[in-house]
């Protein structure tokens, strides 16, 4: 007997059919079919073998060979690396906006017509090298994993109240995010004109790392926002007493969270602003800053006693500035202060100070579990305001979803060339858009998208040999009732090979 993972491969395969990504791509492909497949059916292959772990073009045959994709689908020649950058090549950018255009039409017919997206980004380290400075993708950044040495990518998503990806863009590594955040803010109001859908109605959420003033006017001219604000630009609401803040709502954690509600001005602008606190955040953030300080004071002492000490190795100032800039925390820097003070004719070492800015640490203490948040809505409740800012941590949840190697994963990224790193991201937004929906669809479970997962992936087929006539046969093996009850409520078995 031999036993294959039936039930996540059966479940992207329902969420194709009911989006019609196959029958989407192949309409804006002029190349319909290679040796009997389609581009869309590569493309969807490409996403199933993501979801399974497969981390290259080049493993997908490998796996397939191994899983019961041999058993329910039947191609006409070898899987390689090669058949899939073939069909890679027929996707520019006009064509993933097209397929992305059409994928957003179906799911607005299907009732998911955004008022509310969430906006962010994150970044992607690779390991490819950028020839001649080739790409412009490929650049080095600040990376969120803290891989400055290698170049990246990066990605900004926006995505609706049920956590459907709306739209995306890859951009260079090099670029900050404000600086793209023009950018994407344009591209959904392309797309909400495509789609007939008036971008007036649309409320845009988004953190601090997006602020500028030319962002916060492109925002207000076309749609409505709640975004955050830097505790500097408006230091004294942080010194507002607790006294004078309301209690709002208890969040999942079982969090208290209070706010203060003022009007404000934030680039020009009075805005409707709400200063909250949670009281966990606050004891976390707390803590963290402690254990934070302590390792910098500790690393600075050790680097004063080997620069004090006059043996080893001479040692440069700008050698020094380099190793004190990577031991203080940027954003700790305003706080923990120092000076490097020359080497003398008799030392071969410059040497430091160092202290802590008290003022500094005390207005950093006054913002530990507090958010700064402005909006243009002024007729929403205090509570509203908070809870929609709060729910932008679904679409952080997302780029942990695409930073997942069992699900819809960006990173490694292998390839070197741009349109083929687009294409990539793009297959990943897929599959994670592909999932989401699987997920609203099986929301009447109450399972989380893990628990989700681990039920589908749990469902397995196996083929069984019968001694006497030697016929194989295919079953499903034994699935608990939760199992029992997606297998019917998805209609599963009609992946079942025959």
């Amino acid at each position: 007997m031999k036993s294959f993972e039936y039930g996540k491969l059966a479940a992207l395969f329902h969420v194709n059919e009911e989006l019609g990504f196959v029958d989407i791509v192949n309409k804006h492909i002029a190349k319909k079919s290679i040796d009997g497949l389609s581009v869309g059916e590569y493309l969807l292959l490409d996403i199933v073998g993501k979801s399974h772990g497969v981390l290259s073009e080049n493993g997908i045959g490998e796996w397939f060979k191994k899983s019961a994709l041999s058993f329910m689908l039947d191609f006409p020649h070898k899987l390689n690396c090669q058949n899939f950058l073939n069909q890679m090549s027929y996707i520019d950018s006009d064509t993933m906006k097209n397929i992305e255009d059409d994928l957003c039409r179906v799911l607005v017919e299907k009732g998911f017509t955004p008022s509310i997206l969430f906006v962010d980004e994150s970044n992607w380290f690779t390991y490819a090298t950028n020839y001649n400075d080739e790409s412009e993708l490929l650049h080095k950044g600040y990376n969120k994993k803290h891989r400055k040495d290698k170049n990246q990518i990066c990605v900004a998503l926006a995505a609706n109240e049920d956590n459907i990806p709306f739209i995306h863009e890859t951009y260079p590594g090099n670029v900050h995010d404000s600086e793209e955040f023009s950018g994407i803010v344009e591209k959904i109001i392309n797309r909400l004109t495509e789609l007939n859908i008036c971008s007036e109605d649309l409320v845009l959420v988004f953190d601090k790392g997006n602020n500028s003033k030319d962002n916060i006017e492109k925002v207000t001219s076309k749609m409505s926002f709640v975004g955050s604000a830097k505790a500097n630009q408006a230091e004294e609401l942080l010194d507002v007493p607790l006294s004078k803040y309301e209690y709002l709502y208890k969040n999942a954690k079982g969090n208290k969270i209070y706010g203060y509600r003022t009007k404000h001005q934030f680039y020009g602008t009075e805005f409707t602003t709400v200063i909250t606190y949670n009281e966990g955040t606050y004891k976390l953030q707390k803590r963290t800053y402690e254990s934070n300080k302590s390792k910098i004071i500790e690393n600075l002492e050790n680097l004063q006693r080997r620069l004090e000490s006059n043996k080893g190795k001479a040692r440069s100032r700008s050698s020094v500035e380099n190793e004190v800039a990577d031991i203080i925390l940027k954003k700790y820097r305003s706080v923990v202060k120092y000076e490097i003070i020359d080497a003398r004719e008799s030392q071969k070492k410059p040497q430091l100070k160092f202290w802590i800015d008290e003022g500094n640490e005390n207005k950093c203490e006054k913002s530990f579990g507090k958010n700064l948040l402005f909006t243009d809505k002024h007729q929403w409740h205090t509570k509203k305001i908070v809870q929609i800012y709060n729910n932008k941590n679904a679409i952080e949840d997302d780029f942990k979803l695409l930073n997942d190697h069992l699900l819809v994963p960006v990173g490694p990224v292998y390839h070197h060339k741009d349109e083929n790193i687009k294409v990539h991201v793009f297959l990943s937004i897929i599959g994670l858009l592909f999932y989401r929906y699987l997920a609203w669809e099986t929301k009447r479970y109450g399972f989380s998208m893990k628990q989700l997962i681990e039920r589908l992936s749990g469902i397995r087929m196996a083929i069984v040999q019968d001694k006497k006539s030697n016929l194989c046969e295919i079953i499903l093996e034994e699935m608990d009732t939760k199992q029992a009850s997606l297998f019917s409520f998805l209609n599963l078995g009609k992946f079942l090979p025959s």
